[in-house]
């Protein structure tokens, strides 16, 4: 069995997405008017040579860069140009962008974007030394490139959000488009630099919805194959896994159960899951455990969890199953961990696979994480939290097994020494992973 402790950072969820969420504002802090500092002072004074006093400066909503006034080297030349993001009489925004002259800013070009508020701006290296804007409005996203003082826009569409990574592993990043279409499908399409500009592959069916989704990483399958992957919510308490891959100009969506090539072979007299055994096609493709793809074991390649169990997940269950850890060796499937996942205090546990027949997993009455005999029902197993906050009390039947920033973790075993079930005290703190 493998046990690790380390912290999954609360980034790692979110890494990259952009766009579409309810933004709420203090309508009091937008009357007031914006403080500029020096710079921006310049840059504004600029813009009203050239627009007058009939222009809304834009922010930004989310992200590094929620001013109105966004610095990047848009051109490669080692000097920051800067870009203003207004509207002029309507709601539909316009992008300028501004070059140094001495101690002053001028214009020097402009361009059209969307109707609407602005969620996030973004940089993509597309290519060697090319940089591409990526915009993101409420239900929109524009790609531009700025070259030989022009502001060039080279991909607009409606869609829902946006996520910026390396998916091939060609050391440059790709921009991957949620969005619906007329059939009421979910659809994705990657934007990726080639010759000088930007490319598109056609429409690629998922079942994530951008809303619904919690989890985005990108990494690698096996050596040599990168991919993202998308953990989202489809149905009420049903989860799943997507990775989404670019090939040869095309997006590719792969599920788990695409790597597993047939049901397992029925053991005459057992029920359950074969031991030993990857699961079935139907069983692994959906889950009721809110948990996502991870770096398991840290040998570099992305894990896909699957629930150990008999039959299939459903709506709205409040059950609680073993969880593996698969990876794809690049010709079958594998089990590299073993746990439970305690999504409500946000740890795994790993255990030896045999607790997967032997016990259950249940929450008791006040918030502990139980093991029991499936056959008895009796506890044998628990794991509670504590504020660090909160009095620490003498457990006497508990032992301190782990710690992060804000939680004390023990545990109280009943089990045997000399079982096989056991698990020694000392390699509790190295049986969580954190997230």
């Amino acid at each position: 069995m493998k046990k690790l402790l380390f912290v999954i950072a609360a980034m790692m969820v979110c890494l990259g997405f952009s766009g579409c969420t309810v933004f709420e504002t203090d309508t009091e802090a937008l009357m007031k008017p914006p403080v500029f500092n020096e710079e921006q002072e310049k840059l504004n004074s600029a813009l009203a040579n050239i627009l007058g006093e009939s222009y809304v400066l834009r922010y930004p909503e989310s992200g590094e860069t929620n001013s109105a006034f966004v610095f990047h080297d848009l051109d490669g030349d080692g000097t920051e140009e800067a870009m203003a993001f207004y509207s002029i009489l309507d709601d539909n925004t316009r992008i300028n962008v501004l070059k140094k002259d001495g101690e002053d800013w001028i214009s020097v070009c402009e361009a059209p974007g969307f109707y609407g508020e602005i969620k996030k701006v973004d940089f993509a290296e597309t290519e060697k030394n090319r940089c591409s804007i990526v915009v993101s409005w409420e239900k929109e996203v524009g790609i531009f490139s700025y070259k030989s003082q022009r502001l060039e826009t080279l991909y607009k569409t409606d869609c829902e959000g946006a996520y910026i990574a390396d998916i091939d592993g060609n050391g440059f990043s790709e921009i991957v488009v949620f969005s619906g279409n007329t059939t009421g499908r979910n659809v994705v399409n990657i934007v990726y630099g080639e010759k000088g500009s930007v490319s598109t592959t056609d429409d690629t069916s998922v079942h994530a919805g951008y809303g619904k989704i919690f989890s985005g990483i990108t990494g690698e399958l096996y050596e040599g194959k990168n991919m993202i992957f998308v953990d989202s919510e489809i149905y009420d308490g049903v989860y799943l896994t997507e990775m989404l891959a670019l090939e040869e100009g095309a997006a590719k969506r792969y599920f788990i159960s695409d790597f597993v090539e047939s049901e397992p072979e029925e053991i005459p007299g057992y029920e359950g899951v074969v031991p030993g055994g990857i699961y079935g096609k139907r069983r692994i493709f959906l889950r009721n455990t809110k948990v996502f793809c991870m770096d398991t074991n840290r040998d570099g390649m992305i894990e896909m969890p699957v629930e150990y169990r008999d039959d299939y997940a459903h709506e709205a269950s409040d059950e609680l199953f073993f969880l593996q850890y698969v990876q794809y060796n690049g010709e079958k499937p594998e089990v590299v961990w073993n746990g439970a996942a305690n999504t409500e205090s946000g740890y795994l546990f790993s255990v030896p696979e045999n607790w997967n027949e032997k016990y259950t997993i249940s929450f008791g009455p006040a918030g502990e994480f139980v093991f029991s005999d499936k056959k008895s029902g009796k506890p044998v197993f628990e794991i509670f939290s504590v504020s660090k906050n909160d009095y620490q009390d003498k457990y006497e039947d508990y032992v301190l097994a782990a710690e992060d920033e804000t939680n004390n973790y023990y545990i109280k075993s009943e089990i045997a020494p000399e079982s096989a079930f056991y698990i020694d005290p000392e390699n509790y703190r190295e049986c969580f992973i954190f997230f």
